[in-house]
């Protein structure tokens, strides 16, 4: 999966910084600046206009996501559309470039596939709120948490996260607000 990742973000690679040859290993780096992060271990800066078409490296990236990691073809598709040159509103660039990278993670080590099995739906793991995406936690689905940590466990009601820094947190499956919460990938800036 990592070389579809690398197309499909190749017209935000910094060039001349290494990419990563598998996203599975792949781990976030401080930005040197507030436009510039790694996603899915390729290092990336926002810049130029948004992408408005849907490229061939978007199309097969969801298709390789959708078969290589056993997500639904929805979240795969969604998780192509994500734009790291164009957050949320409220969202600041370098957090939504650790929520793409966090969602390449879930994505590519097959843990999509699991949750869905488990009855997790799209909105209790990429939902946002419509309006303050990045400032109401209660609407906040658990790509949102992870923040760079990693999933440890799965359970029909409950995640447990290894955060940065190695302590662990439980993150809990909670309703979802009705037409308060968002996919990420509809958010319009």
């Amino acid at each position: 999966m990592a070389l579809a990742l690398e197309r499909w973000l190749a017209p935000y690679i910094n060039e001349g910084l290494p990419s990563a040859t598998s996203a599975t290993s792949a781990t976030s780096v401080a930005p040197s600046s507030p436009a510039e992060c790694e996603v899915a271990g390729v290092a990336i800066v926002a810049r130029g206009a948004p992408q408005t078409t849907w490229s061939d490296a978007q199309e097969e990236c969801a298709a390789i996501i959708e078969y290589d990691g056993g997500a639904p073809p929805a979240w795969a598709e969604g998780f192509a559309r994500l734009n790291p040159n164009k957050p949320p509103a409220d969202v600041p660039v370098k957090r939504w470039l650790r929520f793409i990278d966090d969602c390449a993670r879930f994505l590519d080590a097959g843990w999509a596939g699991k949750a869905a099995a488990l009855g997790w739906g799209p909105f209790h793991l990429f939902g946002c709120d419509r309006k303050r995406p990045f400032t109401r936690l209660d609407n906040m689905g658990l790509i949102w948490f992870l923040n760079g940590g990693r999933i440890i466990e799965l359970h029909r009601d409950r995640v447990t996260i290894e955060t940065r820094m190695g302590a662990r947190q439980c993150y809990r499956l909670r309703p979802i607000e009705v037409g308060q919460v968002v996919l990420a990938w509809e958010l319009a800036s």
